[in-house]
C-alpha cells in the first residue's frame, strides 16, 4: 500500500498541468503599413494566444518571422507589396492544445490607424518535461532537385522531410489561412489502417514515390490570391494513435475535415498523450497571376 502511494504521488508530481486560459492580442495598422485584413487579423490572435500561455505559465517566447517582398503585375502595371508574417509561441512552457471557442475580432479605425484587437479562448498544457526532438524540414521541387524552402510560387509541388530520434507515430496536416478545412496528408490516403509507423533516426521523404509506393505522386501547394499562408502540422508520438476521421476525397484531392473538427481531436489527443508533439510552420504561396487586392 506505501509502495503504490508513493507511485502515485510521483505520478500524479510529473502530470503535466493542462488549463482553460483567456488572452488578448493587439495589433496597429499604420496609414503607410502594407498589409492585408487576413494578416492583421492572424497575427494579432497569435500575439492573443501568447498572452494566454504567458499568464498560465509565465514567458519564454520564440517567433518564426517571415519577412519579404513580392510585386504583381496587373492591368495597373506592377504592385510592390510588403509581406510579413510571425508565428510566435510560448514553447518551453506551454503548449496551446486548441480553442475552446472561435476568436474575437474587434477593429478600431482611430486617427489614420487600424486597431486589430483579438480575442481568444482555449485550453493549454504546461510542459514539465523536454520534448522529442524532431528533424524535420518543407522542400520544393526544383528542376527535378528537392530543395529547402518555405516560399512557393503557386502549383509547386512540395515534400516533407522527416526524421524522429526513436520509433513511433506521425501524422502531417495541411492548415489554409482562408479555409476552413483540414487536409490530411500523412497517413496518404490508400492507407486504411489510419496510422503511419516511422523508425527511430531513419530519414523518410513524404509525398516522394521513390521513397515509399503508398504516396501520391504530385502534392501541390495552389491558390488562387496573390498570396496566403499555409500551415503544416507534424504530429508525432512514441504512442500509437489514429489519425481524425475524416471524409474521402475524390480521385483527384486528399481527404479532409472541417478545422474545428480537426481542432478538437488534436487537443483531445495531446491531452491524452503527454508525450505527443504538435509543431507548424508556415509556407508562404503566391501566384503572379492574381491581384494582391484579392487579399
Amino acid at each position: 500500500m506505501l509502495l503504490f502511494a508513493v507511485a502515485l504521488l510521483a505520478a500524479q508530481a510529473n502530470a503535466q498541468k493542462v488549463v482553460e486560459v483567456h488572452g488578448k492580442g493587439t495589433y496597429v495598422v499604420g496609414e503607410n503599413d502594407n498589409i492585408t485584413l487576413t494578416e492583421a487579423k492572424l497575427r494579432c490572435i497569435e500575439w492573443a494566444k501568447t498572452d494566454a500561455i504567458e499568464q498560465a505559465f509565465g514567458k519564454s517566447i520564440t517567433s518564426n518571422i517571415i519577412d519579404t517582398n513580392m510585386s504583381s503585375t496587373g492591368a495597373e502595371g506592377t504592385v510592390e507589396s510588403s509581406y510579413f508574417w510571425m508565428n510566435t509561441e510560448a514553447m518551453s512552457r506551454g503548449d496551446w492544445l486548441g480553442d475552446t471557442r472561435e476568436p474575437e475580432i474587434n477593429v478600431e479605425y482611430i486617427k489614420g490607424e487600424l486597431f486589430f484587437t483579438a480575442e481568444v479562448w482555449g485550453k493549454a498544457r504546461e510542459i514539465t518535461r523536454a520534448k522529442t526532438n524532431l528533424k524535420w524540414s518543407i522542400l520544393k521541387d526544383v528542376e527535378g532537385r528537392q530543395i529547402e524552402s518555405t516560399e512557393f510560387s503557386s502549383g509547386e509541388r512540395f515534400f516533407v522531410r522527416f526524421r524522429s530520434p526513436a520509433d513511433g507515430y506521425v501524422a502531417a496536416y495541411l492548415i489554409q489561412s482562408n479555409s476552413s478545412e483540414a487536409t490530411c496528408l500523412v497517413p496518404y490516403k490508400t492507407d486504411t489502417t489510419g496510422r503511419f509507423e516511422v523508425k527511430g533516426g531513419r530519414e523518410i521523404t513524404f509525398f516522394d514515390k521513390a521513397a515509399s509506393p503508398a504516396a501520391p505522386y504530385y502534392i501541390n501547394l495552389t491558390t488562387d490570391q496573390a498570396f496566403e499562408m499555409d500551415g503544416i502540422v507534424i504530429i508525432y508520438s512514441p504512442n500509437p494513435f489514429t489519425k481524425c476521421d475524416d471524409t474521402t476525397g475524390d480521385a483527384r484531392h486528399l481527404n479532409f475535415l472541417g478545422a474545428r473538427d480537426f481542432r478538437s481531436w488534436l487537443r483531445k489527443s495531446q491531452q491524452a498523450d503527454r508525450e505527443m508533439v504538435v509543431e507548424t510552420r508556415w509556407v508562404k504561396i503566391t501566384n503572379d497571376k492574381a491581384s494582391i487586392m484579392d487579399n
